[in-house]
C-alpha cells in the first residue's frame, strides 16, 4: 500500500499545479509579446515596423513572422498583414524563415538581397499611402536570400537551425543529425556561441542573439523531441516589461543594452507556443519519451498492487479448500 500512496503522489505531482502554473505563466508571456507586436502595427500600412522607434517595415522577415505570431491575440491583424504583403511580394517568402513556419526552402541558404519596395521620403509610396496617413515618413523593404554567396550552416546558429528544420521536412535523418550536432556544439549552456558571437561586429561580439536561442529551443523540440528548461528560462528572461524580447544578452544574462524588435519577438512567440504544453520538470533537458515512462510507471505500479491484493484475497479460500 505504501507503494500505491507514493505512486499517487508522484503521479499527482506530474499532472498537478506544476504544469498548470508553468503553462499559464508562459501563455501570459506569449500574450504580452503579442501585444508588443500590435504596438508596432501601423494600421495604414498594415505592417509592423522593426522597432518602436523605427520607420522601417520589412515584409520579410519581420512581417512574414509577425503575421503568424500576432494571431495569438489578434487574428484580424494577422490577416491584414498577410493581405498587405501579398499586394507587393506574393507570400513574402525569403527562402530561409519559411522552414521555421513549416514550409520547405531551397538549400543551401544564400546571403540576402534587400529590395526597396517603398520610400516615402523619395516619393515612392506603399499602396499610395501618404506620409500623413502613415503617421510619418516610412520605408518598406523585402530581404530575400537569393544572393550568390552561401551562408555556412555550421558557422551560424540560425542557419543551422533553419537547415535542420528543412532537413526534417525532407525526411533526411542524416542531414538533421548533422545540423543538430552543429547546433549542440555551438550552444554553450548560455546561448548560441557561433561565429557571430565569437568574431562578429562590435554589436555582435560577445553578445548572444536571443532569436538564435529561441530557434535552438524550437529545433531541439521539433527535430529531436528534447526540451531544455534552462534555455527556456533564459529566453523568458529577455522579455521586457512591455512584452517585447530584447535582441541580445551577455553571459551574465542582462539585456546588454540591446533593443526589442519585431523579428526576435515573433520568433520567441512561435518557439514558446510550440512547446507550451510540454512543461513538467524545471531546468531539465530530456527526450519527450521519458514523460511516458514516468506516466507509465505509476500506472504499472497501481496494476501490480491490484494484482497482489487479489492474490492475497484468494489465499484463505485456497486454504479452506
Amino acid at each position: 500500500m505504501a507503494f500505491l500512496v507514493i505512486t499517487i503522489v508522484v503521479l499527482s505531482s506530474l499532472t498537478g499545479p506544476v504544469i498548470g502554473q508553468l503553462s499559464t505563466n508562459v501563455q501570459q508571456r506569449i500574450m504580452a509579446a503579442c501585444e508588443f507586436l500590435i504596438s508596432l502595427y501601423n494600421p495604414a500600412l498594415q505592417l509592423v515596423k522593426t522597432t518602436p522607434s523605427s520607420n522601417v517595415y520589412y515584409t520579410a522577415s519581420d512581417n512574414l513572422l509577425a503575421k503568424k505570431a500576432v494571431v495569438y491575440c489578434n487574428t484580424a491583424i494577422g490577416q491584414n498583414i498577410t493581405q498587405s504583403i501579398s499586394t507587393c511580394c506574393g507570400a513574402g517568402n525569403d527562402y530561409m524563415h519559411e522552414s521555421f513556419l513549416g514550409q520547405q526552402i531551397p538549400l543551401p541558404i544564400h546571403n540576402g538581397t534587400v529590395y526597396r519596395i517603398a520610400n516615402s521620403s523619395a516619393g515612392t509610396l506603399f499602396h499610395n499611402i501618404s506620409t500623413t496617413a502613415a503617421g510619418g515618413s516610412y520605408t518598406v523593404v523585402w530581404e530575400v536570400h537569393n544572393s550568390t554567396g552561401i551562408l555556412p550552416d555550421c558557422t551560424y546558429g540560425d542557419v543551422a537551425a533553419y537547415t535542420a528544420l528543412e532537413m526534417k521536412l525532407e525526411k533526411n535523418a542524416i542531414g538533421v543529425q548533422h545540423e543538430m550536432d552543429c547546433l549542440n556544439v555551438m550552444f554553450d549552456g548560455y546561448g548560441v556561441a557561433d561565429e557571430a558571437y565569437k568574431d562578429g561586429s562590435a554589436s555582435e561580439h560577445g553578445i548572444y542573439q536571443t532569436y538564435k536561442l529561441a530557434l535552438y529551443l524550437y529545433a531541439l523540440w521539433k527535430v529531436s523531441n528534447t526540451f531544455d528548461y534552462r534555455a527556456e528560462e533564459d529566453l523568458l528572461r529577455m522579455q521586457g516589461p512591455d512584452g517585447g524580447f530584447h535582441t541580445g544578452y551577455d553571459r551574465a544574462g542582462t539585456y546588454a543594452g540591446t533593443m526589442e524588435n519585431a523579428e526576435t519577438t515573433s520568433i520567441s512567440i512561435l518557439a514558446l507556443n510550440s512547446t507550451s504544453t510540454f512543461r513538467i520538470f524545471p531546468r531539465v533537458a530530456f527526450p519527450s519519451w521519458i514523460v511516458y515512462v514516468f506516466i507509465g510507471l505509476p500506472v504499472a505500479g497501481v496494476a501490480a498492487v491490484v494484482i497482489v491484493l487479489m492474490l492475497e484475497r484468494r489465499k484463505p479460500k485456497l486454504t479452506q479448500q
